[in-house]
């Protein structure tokens, strides 16, 4: 698999391949977004019928552009699940059922199919690249981010350097447990965080306590159907004064805080950035999150460290890919 960047490039790429769509960016070596191309997903196919599309909106981007493969420094790709940014192969996916669980070389394929340098992460350490370079972390050399979303995913940031380790694995922050007596995740362990505090368990909560008899406007808003429950529709409800949807809110921003605040006394980072989908909720959730890791994070280490949110939602996997990319091609020019 080529790892070499093409050091006379003036251009990167920078791909977001999720379960719905692949986003394909092209963009100068200042991180500045020329184009855009999206592609949906075959996420029921074998691996070579994603990199097929792949190329294919690649070269749609390039053709935009009038810019040649040979002007491009490299291919930088986060992907959800679990990988060996080496070799290029992703040993699982939630997003991917089909791909072998021996390793599907959809990092190892792109690459010799266009003859570039290609470089997968996870997702979440992609967008936290992003936010570190382009984001809500730029500027500082030590970061912790988490995104709070179907799953929680996790980064983390030492000294201006995003910590990957073997398989690319540092950072699994949405599998550290905070109550062990909890719910059982999808990991197989019981109380991780990412088990008390994804959108369903955020929506179960929610549910649980209106079929308890809890007064709550969300039961006439959605009419008995729960799965019209999503945490956006409880942080209307909150911000409108419902006590129910309230008490979900602090909960949900309780068990963040706890994380956060072992994050904090363990790593010490500056800032702390929460994405996903989860984060949008505004002073709700971050209220709660603020007021636990003050009770119970190390004072000294709190007190440094800012926790904010997320600052360029979506496009965040593009931009991480890209900077991705640059990472590289510094490390290999120095």
């Amino acid at each position: 698999m080529n790892l070499n960047t093409n050091r006379s490039g003036r251009y990167a790429v920078g791909i977001d391949l999720g379960g719905t769509n692949i986003r394909v960016a092209l963009s100068n070596l200042e991180g500045r977004i020329l184009h855009e191309v999206r592609r949906p997903t075959p996420s029921l196919e074998p691996g070579r019928a994603t990199v097929a599309r792949i190329v294919n909106a690649i070269d749609e981007a390039l053709e935009r552009e009038k810019i040649t493969r040979d002007e491009v420094v490299g291919i930088g790709m986060g992907i959800p699940g679990i990988m060996d940014p080496d070799l290029g192969l992703i040993y699982w996916s939630p997003n991917f059922p089909e791909w072998s669980e021996q390793g599907e070389p959809v990092g190892k394929d792109l690459s010799e199919e266009t003859g570039l340098a290609t470089f997968i992460i996870n997702d979440a350490r992609c967008a936290a690249l992003g936010e570190l370079h382009y984001g809500a972390g730029r500027g500082a050399r030590y970061m912790v981010m988490i995104t709070v979303g179907t799953g929680i995913g996790g980064a983390i940031v030492m000294d201006g350097k995003l910590m990957l380790g073997p398989q690319g694995s540092i950072g699994e922050i949405g599998h550290h447990t905070i109550d062990p007596h909890g719910p059982r995740c999808g990991c197989g362990n019981f109380g991780c965080m990412e088990a008390l505090c994804n959108i369903r368990s955020i929506v179960e909560r929610c549910v649980a306590k209106i079929q308890a008899g809890r007064p709550s406007q969300i039961r006439e808003q959605v009419g008995g159907d729960w799965e019209k429950i999503t945490p956006a529709l409880i942080d209307e409800a909150a911000d409108d004064g419902d006590a129910l949807a309230r008490e979900v809110m602090e909960e949900t921003g309780m068990w963040i805080g706890i994380g956060v605040s072992n994050m904090i006394n363990i790593l010490n980072p500056e800032v702390f950035v929460i994405g996903g989908g989860v984060s949008q909720a505004g002073d709700t959730l971050f209220d709660p999150i603020r007021r636990t890791v003050a009770a119970r994070a190390v004072k000294l280490q709190a007190s440094h460290c800012r926790i904010v949110p997320a600052e360029l939602g979506d496009e965040a996997g593009m931009r991480g890919a890209v900077a991705l990319v640059m990472e590289r091609l510094r490390e290999q020019s120095a």
